[in-house]
């Protein structure tokens, strides 16, 4: 009798797997369809941001080119991601925001606008289902690049009705630090975010990026 249940309790579990599989699959192919519908395989978009606007300020003279002020626009490509970069300056300095696209994928976005990432993260089987409400499916992802599922993650909310993410929330050592919540509307037969809000949830500090002057034609 004690055998029976053990089978029958894993039997349980590699079907609850499959289901779980079937699921998150099904999900990959609604952020794929929504993708395909509301981002374009390209574009350009200009960020506003405090810290962005200072660090602008700091440019020194000789690295300016043009008549415009230098600005920092996020250049994405599917297949590819997401770049940022500075406008009106010497080629060679375009990218000396780079490091700021971390921000971009902190908030999740990029995960569905370019499926590419999702993918991944599905493939090396760092991803499930936490939870599902009649508004949003809840994803926990783990970093594709290491081994374990460990104590650093991610909750991802996915909208049920658009297939976006509007809100991530990043876990380290088991505890929140990281907030992004982001806004979406339509420009166009697109439908894009129009600002990020990053909030350290260490001591509740926040940064917000605002997508200003979409290109679709890059």
């Amino acid at each position: 009798m004690k055998r029976f249940f053990v089978l029958l309790f894993v039997f349980f579990l590699s079907g609850f797997s499959i289901y779980a599989d079937e699921k998150i699959e099904e999900i990959y192919k609604n952020v794929v369809r929504m993708s395909g519908a509301n981002t374009p395989d390209s574009y350009r978009v200009m960020i506003e941001n405090k810290s962005f606007d200072e660090a602008l300020k700091e440019l020194p003279p000789e690295i300016l080119e043009g008549k415009d002020r230098p600005r920092v626009v996020i250049s994405f490509t599917k297949m590819e991601g997401v770049k940022i970069l500075i406008e009106n300056i010497k080629e060679e300095y375009t990218s000396l925001f780079s490091m700021y696209e971390e921000y971009f994928k902190f908030s999740g976005i990029s995960k569905v606008q370019n499926p590419k990432e999702l993918r991944e993260i599905i493939d090396r089987d760092k991803i499930s289902v936490h939870k599902v409400d009649p508004n949003f499916v809840v994803l926990q992802a783990w970093d594709p690049q290491k081994d374990e599922k460990d104590d650093n993650y991610a909750f991802f909310y996915l909208d049920k009705k658009k297939w976006v993410i509007s809100e991530a929330v990043y876990y380290l050592d088991g505890n929140p630090y990281v907030k992004a919540q982001n806004s979406y509307k339509s420009f166009g037969k697109y439908y894009m975010p129009y600002k990020i809000v990053l909030t350290n949830m260490n001591d509740n500090s926040s940064d917000v990026f605002f997508f200003k002057n979409y290109d679709f034609n890059n």
